[in-house]
């Protein structure tokens, strides 16, 4: 790719290009430039242009792109570098390469212009070093991996393939290319395979697919899972309960069909062609609503006989909103409130097939069954009916598991998740939450030998992750009992690898000792405050009040002296919070060390915060998903300034590129790490082409975590930043500060591990400041020489960082090192591994 690194999207680089940019850089003038890429000598190296127009329209679009730019005065006077040109000829080492190794280009190599050469950055040996264009064009022919021989062959009109073996052995000593098979392969997509264990997906089970059922005459009973990669745990409950009702009675009268995936046209495709008109049951939340409701209407499109239930947390239960809900989406029939176990046994029970194969429900006998809203077909002249509230379930466990009784047995899916529970409810009333409508309640216990079972299921069937979908995972000592339990699953059947949990408010022990027990197992797996924010202004008006701030303060002392993984999860968006109260939050998390994740506030449609009154009262307004973007204590510009500055402050600090450059402002110039954030985000944004490769941090790096030319060049900018700004001078203690940071960043083109001499002993330094509360620590300048060593044992350089896990609570990016965050990775690399061999 090639572009002002400020600027706007790149454009994809071509071979040709490479000889066009040289000529320009020399001085050519367009007329030049088209006669020699037409007819010159170039011709026999580079792949010519289809036609003599061509370079004329190349050169526009390189114009319209801003990677060349017309000269102010018309001339076209080359600068020459100040540096010698590295030729082809003067490499001189004989290839030792295999020719059959496959090379690839570093992630963070890039060509800059350097008067009339073009220059690029050897992290291996840490200088700037001008290419000539054929070794320019052998680095280019590795963009992709690609094996030597083929380079050889392709490039051997440069000069010869023995000039060009020494070229690209010069270029990989230098680690400007670097070998696919003397590192750990980049983590890559693959498709599904016919053993999907192997590429790290589960078992498939052996039940009956739905390709195996022949319809019987009884009413099918149709299953939407919205996501592929985990098992449907509500979904699957409620096919267990109408199994199990009165010992398969309902069964009689309906054809349960198998849970598996299917997109929207495969299930009308599919399993509707075959068995036509019957129950379609639908759970939906924020991620699945969409997706549910457009299969819902594909299929009334199709099939007025068949009935729709839509039940899950983002089925509206405020009268008005579900009045509204069903009015915009006529193809739901009934919509289920709360828990659903017991009211689609009871709807079943209500529904008979006409003697025209029409479905219908009984309308007096369904007035009958609580939580629901459903559409009026008899006499009353009412469109809605809205029944009685439905009582919780008592015993959660009274519904058999999907898991031990086979329900899941035929999903077809490539499983990487499996979701279970331990307990119903939560004691908490937070406005902003709706746990399965369960807030303010008392929490019911599911018995512990079926959870274990459960347990055992997943690691015995090969499932990657275990989600606890409990409310205050770590309430009761039955956890800490579960976690270990969860360890013993993985020493014997090598799953589960992670755990997702939502931990309890109020506690430290249990949470310190069910982390403690699963980092010790290999799990992935992190302690997490659901802290939303300190504010008290904004505690108050969210209903937070009786959840102790001062609990999570201790819990983060504890898992510092215990050099476990912690991370916080704040709110943006929340109602009484101000700009200034999000600062405060960031930099409170900040000053502990502790990785922070921010969500957006969306309005769930059963939460308290959805209440019309509450709406009105604190004058929330949210976007057409749902977002909240003002209210009483923030305007929409506040609101974008606050996640403008929180994904700064998630690349600076979560993902550790300005972690020791932030910390040693603050300790040794009392600059506190927002105020600079800000003042660099607010310089990206006035002249992002003062520094542009900040500017290329802020505006890119959570798309594209590379660094085009390399780190040095990125912290040489920020030293240039701090200077211009606040008069800080890069002396021998800032420039120990900017190399650490440096050296933290994975960097493709490097060998692991690795050792560099400081000016000063900043490892010392660092831990001398680590202790709250450390105010007589001497300035960095003091301190003697000292070392720092980084090392990459999971492969975070060449890993793709999407696939490490399945919660993201984790930031998987800085280096390993005696000061670098604790973080639970432990069987990343074996992952990466078992995906690549699938």
């Amino acid at each position: 790719m090639a572009g002002q690194i400020s600027r706007s999207q790149p454009t994809k680089l071509l071979e040709y290009d490479l000889l066009l940019l040289e000529l320009f850089a020399n001085g050519a003038k367009v007329g030049d430039v088209v006669k020699e890429l037409n007819y010159g000598a170039s011709r026999q190296v580079i792949a010519a242009f289809p036609s003599a127009e061509a370079p004329r329209a190349r050169i526009t679009t390189l114009l319209r792109t801003h990677v060349l730019i017309p000269c102010q005065d018309g001339s076209s006077q080359s600068i020459e570098s100040e540096q010698p040109v590295q030729r082809l000829q003067d490499c001189t080492r004989p290839m030792a390469l295999n020719p059959a190794c496959r090379l690839r280009i570093g992630a963070n190599i890039a060509l800059q212009p350097d008067g009339s050469a073009f220059r690029v950055w050897s992290a291996e040996n840490r200088r700037y070093i001008n290419l000539d264009l054929r070794l320019q064009l052998l680095l280019f022919s590795f963009r992709k991996e690609t094996p030597v021989s083929r380079v050889l062959e392709e490039k051997g009109p440069l000069a010869g393939e023995d000039d060009c073996g020494k070229g690209i052995q010069w270029l990989y000593d230098l680690g400007l290319l670097y070998s696919i098979e003397d590192r750990p392969q980049m983590l890559v997509k693959k498709p599904a395979q016919d053993k999907p264990s192997e590429s790290g997906f589960a078992l498939r089970g052996s039940g009956p697919r739905w390709q195996d059922l022949e319809p019987d005459g009884r009413i099918p009973v149709y299953f939407t899972p919205h996501m592929e990669n985990h098992y449907p745990l509500a979904l699957g409950m409620i096919a267990a309960a109408i199994a199990d009702f009165n010992e398969g009675e309902l069964l009689k009268k309906f054809q349960l069909l198998p849970i598996s995936f299917l997109t929207p046209q495969q299930l009308i495709d599919g399993p509707h062609r075959k068995f036509g008109p019957g129950i379609w049951l639908f759970s939906n939340y924020m991620w699945s609503l969409d997706v549910n409701l457009q299969i819902s209407a594909m299929l009334k499109a199709r099939d007025h006989n068949s009935l729709t239930l839509h039940g899950g947390p983002s089925t509206p239960g405020y009268p008005g909103a579900c009045a509204e809900f069903m009015g915009k989406n006529p193809s739901v029939d009934i919509a289920v409130h709360g828990e659903g176990e017991v009211s689609v046994v009871e709807i079943l029970q209500c529904i008979e097939r006409g003697p025209d194969g029409r479905l219908h429900y009984d309308v007096e006998r369904l007035k009958k069954v609580t939580g629901l809203t459903f559409r009026d077909t008899g006499q009353t002249g009412l469109p809605l009916v809205t029944t009685e509230k439905r009582t919780r379930l008592k015993e959660p466990d009274s519904v058999p598991s999907p898991y031990l009784t086979g329900v899941f047995d035929s999903y077809d899916g490539r499983v990487e998740a499996a979701i279970i529970e331990s307990n119903r409810g939560c004691p908490f009333g937070c406005t902003f939450c709706d746990w399965g409508s369960a807030t303010r309640q008392k929490v019911r216990k599911i018995g512990l030998d079926r959870v274990k079972q459960e347990i055992d299921w997943i690691g015995r069937n090969r499932v990657r992750v275990i989600w606890i979908a409990d409310a205050n995972f770590g309430m009761y000592d039955r956890d800490i009992e579960l976690s270990e339990f969860i360890v013993e699953t993985k020493q014997k059947y090598g799953f589960p690898q992670e755990v997702v949990v939502n931990y309890t408010k109020n506690t430290t022990r249990r949470l310190l000792e069910i982390i403690k027990a699963l980092s010790a197992g290999g799990i992935i797996s992190q302690g997490i405050i659901s802290i939303q924010t300190t504010d008290p202004a904004t505690l108050e008006v969210i209903n937070r009040r009786n959840i102790k701030t001062e609990k999570y303060d201790e819990l983060t002392q504890v898992f510092a002296d215990s050099n476990l993984p912690l991370s916080t999860d704040l709110m943006t968006g929340l109602p009484g919070i101000t700009p200034e109260a999000f600062d405060r939050d960031l930099q409170r998390y900040f000053d502990s060390d502790v990785t922070t994740k921010a969500y957006p506030t969306q309005l769930l449609p059963n939460s308290p915060m959805a209440d019309p009154e509450y709406m009105e009262k604190y004058k929330i307004r949210v976007d057409k998903d749902g977002f909240v973007i003002s209210c009483h204590s923030f305007n929409e510009a506040e609101m974008a300034g606050m996640n403008a500055i929180y994904g700064f402050f998630t690349v600076a600090d979560g993902y550790s590129v300005l972690r020791y450059v932030l910390r040693y402002l603050q300790w040794e110039h009392g600059i506190p790490a927002l105020e600079y954030l800000h003042h660099l985000l607010d310089e990206t944004n006035s002249h992002p082409d003062k520094y542009p490769l900040i500017t290329w941090v802020a505006r890119t790096f959570m798309l594209a975590k590379f660094m085009p030319g390399g780190w040095k060049a990125f912290y040489d900018q920020v030293a240039a930043f701090t200077q211009d700004r606040y008069q800080i001078e890069r002396d021998q203690a800032f420039d120990t500060v900017l190399l650490v940071n440096e050296l933290a960043m994975p960097d493709d083109s490097l060998r692991y591990p690795l050792r560099r001499d400081l000016p000063h002993d900043f490892v010392a330094w660092f831990e001398d400041h680590a202790p709250r509360g450390a105010s007589q620590v001497k300035r960095l300048g003091t301190y003697p020489p000292g070392v720092f060593e980084v090392d990459d044992p999971h492969s975070m350089s060449s890993i793709d960082m999407d696939y490490i896990q399945y919660d993201s609570h984790q930031l998987f990016w800085e280096l390993r090192s005696s000061i670098a965050r604790p973080a639970s990775v432990s069987d990343v690399k074996e992952l990466a591994q078992r995906r690549l061999a699938g």
